[in-house]
């Protein structure tokens, strides 16, 4: 018989999920970030199985990622070109993914979400100095905005595609397998590589992340590695959050927005390297 309960979530934890997510979906609609990778920490802290946990979030940041779509679509900001060509490798690479997910070891599919997520904080933290001392900088000139000119005509000629469209195939696999959509690994491509300008690399990696959070679902929902109450509940709140963030998109300083972002990965790695201890060998 399938179980599509499989956590077993009470009421409390479902409540305490539902709030926290719609908190966090705020947040992540703003800089365009499913930022999952914070929310299946908490999921670990709960005790719930880490598969079934990392395709439930996965569905979860699908559900948030397109009720953000809707306003950073009409606001200009989703980059068509750019969606084709890392978008595709993305889904393949989601989708390949999320079905051989539940043929890895499960200290191994942790170990590997945690180096993903040690990656991105040092990566996010970077980008916040780097953007700090560029503001200082550019106050210090006398400067007072910037625009990077590229934002509306990215160039994508044939050898920049095949690097991008593997790069989006390899984040795509381990995607699929982590349960976590990764956007914060293409935000850093679609800004210092592509030459994008933020608040537009903030919507086509939005669009992108839905679309490669799909197929790795789908991936999942092959195994039946989802829970039907949790993802309702999270899927419920973190959508009504994420329509609010992405409303906000570009009021608040990137800059804050980045440390936020750092501390909040560093703080849940404790969580993940406690639970690969506790599940290993299995």
């Amino acid at each position: 018989m399938i179980d599509m309960f499989s956590l077993d979530a009470s009421l409390g934890q479902l409540i305490v999920l539902g709030i926290f997510t719609f908190a966090l979906g705020i947040f992540a609609g703003m800089v365009g970030l499913a930022l999952g990778a914070i929310r299946y920490p908490v999921l670990l802290l709960m005790g719930f199985n880490p598969l079934v946990a990392a395709g439930t979030n996965l569905g979860v940041s699908i559900l948030n990622g397109t009720a953000a779509s809707w306003p950073h679509w009409r606001e200009g900001r989703v980059i068509g070109p750019v969606v084709l060509v890392i978008g595709l490798p993305t889904i393949i690479g989601a989708l390949l993914g999320g079905l051989f997910a539940d043929s890895v070891r499960v200290w191994v599919l942790l170990t590997g979400i945690g180096v993903i997520q040690a990656i991105s904080a040092v990566t996010t933290f970077l980008q916040w100095r780097t953007a700090r001392r560029a503001a200082r900088s550019a106050v210090a000139d006398g400067v007072t905005s910037s625009v990077d000119a590229t934002s509306h005509g990215v160039s994508l000629k044939f050898r920049s595609q095949t690097l991008y469209g593997v790069i989006g195939l390899v984040i795509g696999i381990l995607s699929g397998a982590s349960g976590l959509v990764l956007a914060f690994l293409r935000i850093p491509v679609l800004i210092n590589v592509l030459r994008m300008e933020p608040r537009y690399a903030v919507g086509t990696n939005n669009a992108i992340s839905v679309l490669a959070g799909v197929f790795g679902f789908l991936g999942h929902a092959v195994n039946m590695n989802f829970d039907v109450s949790m993802l309702a509940v999270m899927g419920a709140t973190g959508m009504i959050g994420s329509f609010i963030g992405a409303k906000q998109t570009g009021r608040v300083s990137a800059i804050t927005m980045r440390l936020v972002i750092a501390i909040l990965l560093s703080a849940s790695m404790p969580i993940i390297v406690t639970r690969i201890f506790s599940t290993y060998p299995n």
